[in-house]
């Protein structure tokens, strides 16, 4: 007998038997087809774990209430002196784990006690192995492998976000969800591509075809507690600000709510915190202030690490404007022409991955060129906070940006224009009048900072970025 099917310790200590070894050593010499993104998970639960394959929605060890799930690293630039552990052995999530296929019908009838979830997300054995381009799957060196149970604090957030997922889909709503929407647990697209939709209970229109995940940057967080665990580092330096009873939305803007309307001086008067009015102020000023205000550095909050949120501070003009862009990491032109699927391109990912606490502080004179002349004590005092935001991208953002990832790729494709007037160069990569969210403009430190050209040549890195006139709209001047 290989393990003990009743007994979940018996199957995480066969399970960790492949740690620091391959298939290729365990005698296993299946090979799966490169297309077929769940094959390595298949050849493990078949060959290495006996287990039939099937599609029943129940845990793939019934007996135990244990689910298998084959998870890949990426291997990142390793930072030696870093508290993080994954980031000191250069490893990172590669992806989002998936869970289990969502059905409306069957969802729209579920409650939190008796979800079907449960059985494929609630108690998991992870094996964690390091995947590499170009490198074939008998050769993946498996990392880790350990039992996982998310905590009462997580499983909080996950049954909140399981309750966003299903409110659209009983309000008709299913054909709306998008990965923004939630904040641990996702619902990603699942099918043979984005085009896959199926019926949904509460209206007549088809909704994408999607499945349950564990969001990415939830799964860092899980993989870094395993190793921390692994190496009894009882030290947890990531602080939770969630009160009880309290939302995670909730909890912030109870922090903040006493300083909206407020100006900055006002509120480093309350908070007494010295400032060295002989100093010029510092560009990043207000997110330093947020942070004051939070009361810890937002690099440390438990869940916006586990959610993937970044605090922004963000200044803005009386009328919402902002005086800041929003631009995405920069992108490679040779990698984006080979990105085949919208859902798994960077942009994406980079949107649905991450969530933004904006912190927005308004400047009070009628022109800015009036707040710019003003000494630092008096822009202070002419900078107020006027509201937080904590923002997750919706299904609407996401159509218009795919949008302008389509044009990018096909610009670069076809071959990018550059244009000279007035001593100045201009290319025809999708601008702010090209719809009404996003655009493609340079984010370099100089026009020597280039990347390659699939079609030959250079061209100064660009990135996606979000228009002014959106951002006013969405985010500043937008009600809750």
């Amino acid at each position: 007998m290989l393990f003990n099917k009743y007994d979940e310790k018996s199957i995480e200590n066969y399970g960790k038997k492949l740690e620091g070894t391959t298939l290729r050593e365990k005698k296993i010499d299946k090979i799966m087809k490169e297309a077929d993104k769940g094959a390595f998970n298949k050849i493990v639960e078949e060959c290495y774990f006996k287990i039939d394959n099937n599609n029943l929605q129940i845990a793939d060890f019934p007996e135990a209430g244990v689910e298998l799930k084959v998870t890949p690293l990426k291997e990142i630039k390793k930072s030696k002196d870093s508290d993080v552990l994954r980031k000191r052995k250069g490893l990172s999530m590669k992806e989002r784990t998936v869970l289990t296929t969502i059905d409306y019908n069957k969802l729209s009838k579920e409650t939190w006690e008796t979800n079907s979830l449960k059985e494929k997300a609630f108690k998991i054995l992870f094996c964690f192995y390091i995947w590499k381009a170009k490198t074939s799957n008998l050769d993946y060196i498996f990392d880790l492998v350990n039992l996982w149970e998310p905590n009462k604090k997580d499983l909080e957030i996950i049954e909140q976000d399981w309750n966003i997922i299903v409110e659209k889909i009983k309000n008709g709503k299913a054909h709306e969800i998008s990965e923004g929407d939630t904040l641990y647990l996702g619902a990603c697209t699942k099918g043979a591509n984005a085009n896959s939709k199926r019926p949904q209970p509460y209206s007549e229109e088809l909704a994408k075809q999607r499945a349950f995940s564990f969001k990415r940057s939830y799964m860092d967080i899980v993989y870094e507690e395993i190793l921390q665990k692994r190496a009894q580092l009882k030290e947890n330096k990531l602080v939770s600000i969630r009160a009880q009873d309290k939302t995670l939305e909730e909890s912030i803007k109870a922090i903040f709510e006493p300083y909206i309307g407020k100006t900055v001086y006002d509120i480093e008067q309350e908070l007494q915190i010295k400032s060295d009015e002989s100093k010029e102020l510092a560009k990043h000023y207000c997110y330093l202030l947020s942070n004051k205000i939070l009361g810890i550095d937002a690099e440390n909050i438990e869940e916006f690490k586990k959610a993937g949120i970044t605090l922004k501070a963000l200044r803005v003009k009386k009328d919402g404007r902002p005086l800041e862009s929003i631009s995405f990491p920069t992108f490679k032109f040779e990698e984006i022409v080979k990105e085949k699927v919208w859902e798994e391109s960077q942009c994406y990912n980079y949107l649905v991955d991450n969530k933004f606490l904006y912190v927005i502080y308004e400047i009070t004179t009628e022109k800015k060129s009036d707040y710019d002349k003003m000494t630092d004590l008096e822009k202070k005092k002419h900078l107020k906070l006027k509201k937080i935001k904590l923002w997750k991208v919706d299904y609407l953002t996401l159509e218009e940006m795919e949008k302008v990832w389509k044009e990018t790729k096909r610009v670069i494709n076809e071959g990018v224009e550059i244009t000279e007037k007035d001593g100045k160069s201009f290319n025809n990569l999708p601008n702010s009048k090209f719809n009404k969210v996003g655009h493609v403009r340079p984010h370099a430190r100089n026009k020597n900072d280039t990347y390659p050209l699939p079609t030959g040549g250079k061209l100064t890195k660009q990135c996606f970025w979000f228009n002014a006139e959106y951002i006013k709209n969405e985010i500043v001047l937008k009600e809750e």
